[in-house]
């Protein structure tokens, strides 16, 4: 032989380890996009918020229909509304009706905990461009968001 390395593989020393380093998945937009949510359940909407917020969607909090609506006659434009279903006093199918009766055209998803037909189609008939069941993960907001984004 003459000496070299060919063929011989360097062990590593059990100390030496390779630095990963994980790289954040990106959802720049060419324009930041926002979004209502409104739910009526504190602790899911600070959880639901802080993944909206993940996936780079700049997030408004309302605890009610009420809520919602002063936010929405301040002028305030948003790319999605989020709206759970059961809101105290007006429900998420009713507050989806008025929006749209105001003319608000941001794209709105229902979001439901008790996932059934009857309560798809009342968000469908208010005028929902999408409704899901809940619990919401981050995949489901990174999802429907997309799809979203293309209508």
């Amino acid at each position: 032989m003459d000496g070299g390395t060919t063929g011989y593989k360097r062990q590593k020393k059990p100390e030496e380890k390779k630095m990963w380093i994980k790289k954040r998945e990106s959802y720049d937009t060419p324009y930041p996009m926002n979004a209502l949510l409104v739910d009526g359940v504190t602790a899911t909407r600070r959880l639901e918020h802080h993944m909206l917020e993940s996936i780079g969607i700049q997030t408004e909090p309302a605890n009610s229909a009420q809520e919602a609506m002063q936010i929405l006659l301040t002028g305030v434009k948003f790319d999605f509304i989020f709206v759970d279903f059961d809101l105290p006093i007006i429900n998420g199918p009713e507050l989806v009706r008025q929006m749209r009766a105001m003319g608000i055209q941001s794209k709105v998803v229902g979001m439901l905990t008790n996932f059934n037909d009857q309560n798809v189609q009342m968000f469908g008939e208010a005028r929902a461009n999408a409704s899901t069941p809940k619990p919401l993960t981050r995949e489901s907001f990174v999802f429907i968001t997309g799809i979203l984004r293309r209508m």
